[in-house]
């Protein structure tokens, strides 16, 4: 029997993050919030809106950033999905 994350593939760090970040559009303090998040962790800010659901509803926005290690990649993901509005990080 397999155990979880056997196959998981391997990162080498640093890499180059190009992360995406499912909002609430109606929010417009979601991309003040997700920068606050990301500069209060030590990153160089590289955000960029992305598309818009058809309704308005949700936006996608993009950031590029380099992580150093797996425990900054866990920090990032943990602060982006506690910012109230974010819906999904990817």
């Amino acid at each position: 029997m397999k155990q979880a994350g056997q196959n998981a593939p391997q990162l080498e760090f640093p890499l180059e993050w190009q992360g995406r970040i499912l909002a609430r559009g109606t929010d417009e303090s979601v991309a003040e919030e997700i920068a606050r998040a990301l500069q209060g962790l030590g990153f160089e800010l590289d955000l960029r809106q992305g598309n818009a659901s058809s309704g308005g509803n949700y936006v996608t926005y993009r950031v590029s950033i380099t992580l150093v290690d797996r425990d900054a990649m866990q920090q990032v993901t943990y602060a982006l999905s506690r910012i109230e509005g974010v819906h999904m990080v990817l």
